[in-house]
């Protein structure tokens, strides 16, 4: 099973009782693998290693947007960062912003395009959009869901070095 997927089984591990959390983490992980996990935990940070590698998932209340995010993908104006995963050469960044999903599809792609990036896929529905990119040897792939009235919540998807 793929680091990526087991490390997602972690963000749900992120809130509530840490010691009970880690625990039932560790046991999916080790029974949906057939691997030995370890998961380190320190306050908001948890590293999940398996035979596979290792995940990085820092999530909760204050968690920042990383130093090295790269500057040519696109952000919306204001939101707030849930949860931020790193997993091989790949990082995953969840946030909260208020809008529209249809608005902030088309910022995205309007924004992405003016960064030089190439629009390989887009998909839109009532409430969720999926917008993908490439430049160089990066990916970034955004996902944009929104549930009743709350926030559209945006993953980010990058992939590749973000140094090119």
């Amino acid at each position: 099973m793929p680091l990526l997927l087991l490390a997602a089984l972690g963000v749900l591990a992120a809130s509530g009782c840490h010691r009970a959390a880690d625990a039932a983490t560790e046991a999916a992980i080790e029974r949906a693998s057939g691997q030995q996990v370890d998961i380190d935990r320190d306050g908001g940070r948890m590293r999940i290693t398996t035979g596979d590698g290792e995940a990085l998932i820092t999530a909760g209340a204050g968690v920042a947007l990383p130093a090295d995010f790269p500057d040519d993908l696109f952000l919306p104006s204001s939101y707030g960062v849930t949860s931020v995963m790193d997993v091989g050469d790949a990082r995953l960044v969840s946030l909260e912003s208020d809008g529209a999903v249809a608005s902030m599809f088309e910022d995205a792609r309007a924004a992405m395009a003016g960064k030089g990036w190439s629009q390989m896929l887009a998909m839109q529905q009532a409430d969720s959009a999926m917008l993908g990119f490439s430049q160089g040897g990066r990916e970034a792939t955004y996902t944009f869901t929104r549930h009743a009235d709350g926030p559209v919540l945006l993953g980010i998807q990058l992939r590749g070095d973000p140094r090119q």
